[in-house]
């Protein structure tokens, strides 16, 4: 049978989005104003004893509320704007946020070390799952954008601890304006450490530290991360982290600068803005360099 939709004052469902391991997202519409909106409801998929690894759901639902009130107070052209926090008949915590085409992983596809291989065995990976690599302008635009954003993060002393492609939402569609969003691993200022260490992100794009200890990581996680994601962008896969970064017949002074991001402690990573001018000096074919670097 057809889900029930969810019903909240002022706002229309019409289709769930996504479903994640901490949330379901919705297309609904902002009845007053007539306009379209993403709506993340908080529902966690935890164990019998209430875990979704590595905290409780009650840990969970309090960075849910920590990532509608932090992600409101920006103002920042890449970062997606926070329209509202409510809460459904029964409590679910609903935050209400600007509608978006979707993310950067449908125009680069999904994240696999063989492009041609479906990880969970089987058929071949559908078309549009298929993993692309993005021209080096684009991928350039992508980064500064990002790190546009992370450097209002970290101006607040903030880490955002889960930068990757599906956590970048474009405006409209392929070739457009990026925005962060997500802020539920947000790190805080006064986070205090926990007693044990643990790690949150995606392993995929996590920093080694970040991996070690995630209450421990400062701004240049962050940064880690985007490299990840300019490795993923720009060859179109994974690095496989058992052998050398090599990327033949790709710009090999943006590999390089990737590259020296990737390989070095936290200490010896370039900030948000500095990583910006080394993005912006990069001699790239083609107008849309321009564009990227005025971001």
């Amino acid at each position: 049978m057809p889900e029930d939709l969810p019903q909240l004052a002022g706002w229309r469902f019409h289709r769930k989005l996504k479903v994640t391991d901490f949330s379901d997202i919705w297309l609904a519409e902002d009845v007053a104003l007539e306009r379209a909106v993403a709506i993340k409801l908080f529902k966690p998929k935890a164990d019998e004893d209430g875990i979704v690894p590595p905290f409780h759901v009650d840990e969970w639902r309090r960075r849910f509320l920590i990532e509608a009130r932090q992600q409101a107070r920006f103002d920042h052209p890449h970062i997606v704007p926070v329209v509202a926090l409510d809460y459904l008949a029964d409590g679910t915590p609903a935050l209400v946020m600007q509608h978006m085409w979707g993310s950067l992983r449908g125009e680069a596809g999904g994240d696999v070390l063989e492009p041609r291989t479906n990880p969970r065995g089987g058929e071949a990976l559908a078309p549009q799952d298929q993993p692309r690599a993005l021209p080096a302008v684009r991928v350039r635009q992508v980064l500064i954008e990002t790190l546009s954003a992370l450097s209002a993060l970290h101006a607040r002393h903030m880490v955002h601890r889960d930068v990757k492609p599906s956590n970048l939402l474009l405006t409209n569609g392929p070739g457009s304006r990026v925005k962060l969003t997500d802020f539920g691993m947000l790190r805080l200022p006064d986070e205090a450490p926990s007693a044990e260490r643990v790690w949150i992100g995606t392993l995929d794009y996590i920093s080694p530290e970040q991996y070690q200890d995630a209450h421990l990581v400062t701004d240049r996680a962050d940064i880690f991360s985007v490299a990840m994601v300019g490795w993923r962008l720009l060859t179109g896969a994974l690095p496989d982290k058992t052998k050398p970064l090599e990327a033949p017949g790709h710009d090999e002074a943006f590999c390089d600068l990737l590259r020296r991001v990737l390989s070095s402690p936290p200490d010896r990573r370039s900030s948000a803005p500095e990583m910006i001018g080394r993005l912006a000096a990069l001699q790239l074919p083609g107008l849309a360099g321009s564009r990227a670097a005025g971001a």
